[in-house]
């Protein structure tokens, strides 16, 4: 999960971050995200919106082996949920994808996926050890227009040391279709999106209301170079 960060704090551990995620892709090496078309088949990451809002952390394989606290504090009035028994296998195949594209042996840490609602954003942020190589699916929405999740890609320093900037990096935007997934530096790269729009309708007597039942549901799967400086955050019973 993301920590609600200065502009200051970001800005100094993508300085500090910048470089200790190396792999074998050229894109990767050199804009920090990948998209990959078809990832997964979205029919087997698809769940219907749920009722419930908060956080859902799972203990166990079963569907009720969770305990449920109130608030996500990352993106307040969504619901996340922490190893949901649907994605465990998913989470070892989706890696075994993302070590033939980056060239690289990865462990797994954790994963988890979250449904977001009408004017909810995800702020921009680097992440924790934990999230070294990541991927975003998108899983399922019932928007009309795509919403987009933007990423940084690095900026071009004048020394090692990095005491100057000499070309700065690029926010780019990423629209996923269902399956898509983007790879993406998590350590290294701020990532944010903008509040999701909210969509109207027309009324029989022509007047304009929001659409109900909006949503986009989309899982992070988070990962760790096997032979990198963060591999000790690797999940041993999911290696």
């Amino acid at each position: 999960m993301a920590e609600q960060m200065t502009e200051q704090q970001l800005s100094f551990q993508e300085r500090q971050n910048t470089g200790t995620t190396w792999t074998n892709n050229n894109f990767f090496e050199e804009n920090g995200y990948l998209v990959v078309n078809n990832l997964w088949d979205p029919k087997e990451l698809y769940r219907p919106v749920p009722k419930e809002r908060g956080q859902i952390n799972y203990w166990g394989k079963r569907l009720d082996q969770f305990i449920h606290i109130q608030v996500e504090e990352q993106v307040e009035g969504s619901v996340a949920y922490y190893w949901h028994p649907q994605y465990r296998m998913i989470h070892s195949g989706i890696r075994i994808k993302l070590e033939k594209e980056l060239g690289r042996r990865l462990y797994n840490t954790y994963y988890y996926d979250r449904f977001y609602f009408p004017g909810q954003e995800l702020k921009r942020h680097v992440d924790r050890d934990a999230c070294e190589i990541s991927v975003t699916i998108h899983a399922s929405t019932n928007l009309k227009t795509p919403w987009p999740i933007w990423i940084k890609t690095p900026d071009i320093y004048s020394d090692k040391e990095r005491t100057s900037i000499v070309r700065k990096g690029k926010n780019v935007s990423v629209n996923l279709n269902a399956g898509d997934g983007m790879i993406y530096k998590g350590c290294e790269r701020p990532h944010w999106r903008d509040p999701m729009p909210i969509e109207y309708e027309k009324t029989w007597y022509g007047r304009k209301v929001e659409k109900d039942g909006l949503y986009y549901h989309q899982i992070f799967f988070h990962y760790v170079l096997a032979d990198g400086q963060r591999s000790h955050y690797a999940n041993d019973a999911l290696k």
